[in-house]
């Protein structure tokens, strides 16, 4: 049998002080799920002008690798991009916002290493290179960001689990407890003022 569910004044008191904390709980994880959901927004709405940002670019970018294509030849085009350095490193760093890990791109400064020589290039391949630079940060960028939505929807949906399950199961099962120990002990309290006036009479 459970101990907790005996219809004690000591239970009563310990299951009054659970359904406090646990309604506490819920009004602390509520507002929690509400800040969250804030920066959600505003995550969406950074991933939106990065995206159309990013889209805007790359047109540029390739409408600028076409004009070189045609200037110099595809075959000299292929030949400059093997030669350009692939950096791929990234150095992230993270914040919390209310207990959720997000990670932060600490910016490299980039500098265009144009390691080709001038003969047989024009100018539209060195902005070529420079675009698909800008291109390369607005979609690390948009990474970034993209990884923080997913990390605070998971967030969220933990914490709306954690409140329902609260709101939904844990509180009302508590108060139903609660409330059957407050009936006994209150048909109990009955009984005993009805047994010392009977015993009064006797005297």
């Amino acid at each position: 049998m459970d101990t907790k569910r005996l219809p004690t004044k000591n239970n009563l008191i310990k299951i009054k002080n659970s359904i406090k904390q646990s309604k506490e709980g819920q009004l602390l994880l509520e507002q929690k799920r509400m800040i969250l959901a804030r920066e959600l927004e505003k995550y969406a709405q950074e991933q939106q002008r990065l995206k159309e940002k990013s889209e805007h670019l790359l047109e540029d970018a390739y409408h600028e690798f076409k004009i070189a294509s045609v200037e110099i030849g595809m075959e000299d085009m292929i030949d400059i991009s093997d030669g350009i350095k692939i950096d791929d490193t990234l150095d992230i760093k993270y914040k919390t916002i209310m207990g959720v890990e997000i990670p932060s791109i600490v910016p490299a400064e980039e500098t265009a290493n144009l390691n080709y020589g001038l003969y047989n290039t024009t100018a539209s391949v060195d902005r070529t290179i420079l675009k698909f630079m800008e291109v390369k940060k607005y979609i690390v960028e948009l990474a970034q960001v993209e990884n923080i939505i997913v990390r605070l929807k998971q967030a969220i949906e933990k914490i709306q689990r954690r409140s329902n399950a609260l709101k939904e199961v844990i509180i009302p099962n508590d108060e139903k407890v609660a409330k059957e120990i407050q009936d006994i002990l209150d048909e109990n309290e009955k009984e005993e003022l009805i047994r010392l006036k009977k015993l009064k009479k006797k005297r």
